[in-house]
């Protein structure tokens, strides 16, 4: 199982086969509730009610599973359900619960739909517990929710592009061994035209509808390298990108920064990497940017803050009983230069797991806003019909047992960033600015090597 920390997910790797697929698309169909809807009320209960890192009285859940009833029958035009209050009948609660559903399904089965009856009886369970974390994902949202952590493919040239001020089309970002990459496109190009049309003036999306495109087709840039036109455009053939997770460039003053996205199953992998790449290059500091990242998975954050942290553990989880686990830093090289991280108020989770070992380490100086303070751990449990559920199994503490839930990390410089700020972009930046300017020294603080 992938957990994620505060904000992410423990994927448990159980997917449904062909057949029961096709089962579930069956039984959603019928009018009245199949046994496999049973089976995933009696899962939603059980999971609920032993893996919620708070006690759950059976009571509450079958109380949730009632709203949820009356609730979905109401919208179906079903004035005053004559479903009666839930008071628990038997000894087992999960028994009540499915007792409920096919009340319901029986007095108004010409009227609702038995699938969606069952999905409003299990959204009801874990709305019970009042958690925002702790929900139901329906199918088109837990695709969504997994490619955003594992990364979304599409048809492009692997760049990013920014609009800089008054409408110069700058290449910020050249994904390595993706096709710009390889077609020689380079870091800092102005595009001037796309396809022989004039780049001046394009929105986002304009611009990313001139990008994309199927896998094998071909896109010709025009481009401006250090002031002087290319003589000829570009032909790129688009392929199939994942964006990185990790972003990594060079800074002025030999200082190498890393922007961090998500916390997915490739970040410490690409961390790593990237690192390697700053070195290479002669990075003697660096930036590490979590602003605006929300999470991802525990252990991509326990192998991403290995690099930062000279020794001790990276976080501690305490789960459902007390029960406190210690995960130590992984066996990688350590980045022994001087460190700025940056965060705000949408650094959270799993960025918040390396944000607080860092600092409680003092291996780097935390500059930028207060972080969004997730100090929770969710699971995802796959159920037989494509539908999942995401459920808060342990909280988290940093190694030196703070608890930052609903606090968040104070950074050792505040500085709130303008909204006209330029991500990234030194000059634009007054966020990273400052970092470079911890890094350089002036701050008294970690001066960078020379």
């Amino acid at each position: 199982m992938r957990t994620l920390a505060a904000g992410l997910l423990a994927l448990t790797l159980l997917f449904p086969s062909a057949t029961a697929a096709k089962r579930a698309a069956a039984d959603r169909s019928t009018s009245l509730v199949s046994g496999l809807g049973i089976v995933e009320l009696e899962i939603g209960y059980t999971t609920l009610a032993t893996q919620y890192y708070r006690p759950v009285s059976g009571q509450t859940i079958l109380d949730g599973a009632w709203t949820g009833i009356v609730a979905y029958l109401v919208k179906c035009g079903v004035t005053s359900p004559k479903i009666p209050f839930p008071k628990l009948k038997t000894r087992h609660p999960e028994d009540d619960i499915v007792l409920d559903v096919l009340t319901a399904a029986q007095l108004y089965g010409t009227r609702i739909d038995a699938g969606e009856l069952i999905d409003a009886a299990l959204a009801g369970e874990l709305a019970a517990v009042h958690d925002p974390y702790t929900l139901l994902f329906r199918p088109a949202a837990y695709r969504k929710f997994v490619a955003f952590l594992d990364g979304s493919q599409f048809g492009g040239i692997g760049i990013e592009a920014t609009i800089e001020p008054p409408a110069t089309l700058l290449v910020s970002s050249v994904f390595p061994g993706d096709p710009a990459e390889k077609a020689g496109v380079l870091e800092g190009d102005v595009i001037t035209a796309i396809d022989g049309h004039s780049a001046l003036g394009l929105t986002d999306d304009q611009l990313g509808s001139l990008l994309r495109g199927k896998p094998g087709t071909t896109v010709r840039l025009s481009l401006r390298r250090n002031g002087v036109d290319l003589a000829q455009p570009i032909a790129i053939v688009r392929a199939r990108i994942v964006p990185p997770e990790v972003i990594a460039r060079m800074l002025p003053d030999r200082v190498g920064y890393l922007q961090l996205r998500t916390f997915g199953e490739q970040s410490g992998d690409q961390i790593a990497r990237a690192l390697d790449r700053l070195r290479a290059q002669g990075a003697q500091a660096y930036m590490l940017d979590l602003r605006g990242n929300g999470g991802g998975y525990r252990d991509a954050a326990i192998d991403v803050a290995s690099h930062f942290i000279k020794s001790g553990p990276v976080v501690v989880v305490r789960s459902r009983g007390g029960a406190r686990t210690t995960y130590p830093a992984r066996k990688v090289p350590f980045v022994a230069n001087p460190l700025v991280v940056l965060v705000d108020h949408d650094t959270a989770s799993a960025s918040e797991i390396v944000a607080g070992a860092i600092e409680d380490d003092r291996t780097g100086t935390l500059v930028g806003e207060r972080t969004f303070g997730k100090a929770l751990v969710q699971e995802v449990f796959p159920l037989p019909d494509a539908f999942a559920m995401k459920v808060t199994t342990a909280r988290y503490f940093t190694p030196s047992g703070r608890d930052i839930n609903g606090v968040g990390i104070l950074p050792d410089i505040v500085l709130a960033e303008p909204k006209d700020a330029r991500i990234g972009q030194p000059g634009a930046d007054p966020q990273l600015d400052r970092g470079l300017a911890v890094l350089r020294g002036t701050s008294g603080v970690a001066p960078a090597a020379t």
